[in-house]
């Protein structure tokens, strides 16, 4: 009986031999590096650049009120048997106080900086409205003094005379030191002479002669002419001095806003080329 029970569980009841897997095939390894897992897929494309780190901000700094507070309430849960020193404190309060002051003087530098600029700005525009307008009082009272000319004896650089129709016409000379004899010597447009006299130079320097009392036999034909005035030396020689365009201001007309002027009628010269202006 037994022996027939032993028989009946020769084979056992549970199948303890493991399951077979199918054989797969291993994936190659690279010489370098771990090997894949198994159901990995391997990355594909440039790696991805990771996201800036940012700092935690402080959204609202501590002002005064928030200090205070923080100071009182420090105060009020300070241990009875360790009191917070009064010297410390005193400093704590007296460094906050000076923060405070240099925070508020930096803003009022600020503020003041830029009314600096406004102020610079105004001043800049103000000074350009001044110089254009003293150009304009300058242009206008250049013109009214050359207006005031017209009609009057002009005198600048030059060797030009201008005879009018009574035969009548002015020479101004600079003789230097020199006196004595002289002698003036008149060409027309053409470069012919037509005229010479001899005169006496009585005083140095500046001096002006009178074409109407020195040609008189024939007079001089109304026009323009050239001279040259002439003085002797101590050996009889006659050397040149400086000489003057001369004649009446006969009109006064405006280019570019200023004031030129008309000498007999072709010599046209701006008013600030006069040497001088005679009656």
């Amino acid at each position: 009986m037994i022996t027939s029970t032993r028989n009946s569980f020769a084979s056992p009841v549970f199948n303890t031999t493991p399951a077979t897997t199918p054989a797969t095939t291993p994936a190659t390894t690279p010489a370098t590096g771990t090997p894949p897992v198994a159901g990995a897929e391997p990355p594909k494309g440039a790696a991805e650049p990771s996201a800036p780190r940012t700092l935690p901000t402080n959204s609202k700094a501590m002002g005064r009120d928030e200090f205070l507070k923080m100071l009182v309430a420090q105060l009020k849960n300070q241990d009875p048997l360790n009191p917070m020193d009064g010297k410390d404190m005193a400093a704590q309060l007296a460094q906050f106080s000076t923060v405070e002051q240099l925070i508020q003087m930096n803003k009022t530098l600020e503020a003041q900086a830029g009314q600096d600029d406004k102020i610079a700005d105004a001043i800049t525009k103000l000074d350009e409205s001044q110089n254009k307008r003293a150009d304009e009082l300058a242009q206008l009272m250049e013109g009214q003094m050359a207006m005031a000319t017209v009609g009057k004896i002009g005198v600048t650089l030059g060797n030009s005379t201008f005879v009018d129709r009574t035969g009548q016409g002015t020479i101004v000379v600079d003789t230097g030191a020199r006196v004595g004899a002289g002698r003036v010597t008149v060409t027309n447009s053409k470069g012919e002479v037509v005229g010479t006299a001899n005169v006496t130079v009585n005083k140095a320097g500046q001096q002006s002669f009178d074409l109407g009392s020195l040609f008189t036999d024939p007079p001089l034909a109304a026009g323009r002419y050239s001279y040259k005035f002439e003085v002797a030396t101590d050996g009889g020689q006659f050397q040149a001095v400086k000489t003057y365009t001369a004649g009446r201001i006969t009109g006064m007309r405006y280019e570019q806003g200023n004031p030129i002027l008309t000498i007999g009628d072709s010599i046209n010269l701006p008013m600030s080329q006069l040497t001088q202006i005679r009656g």
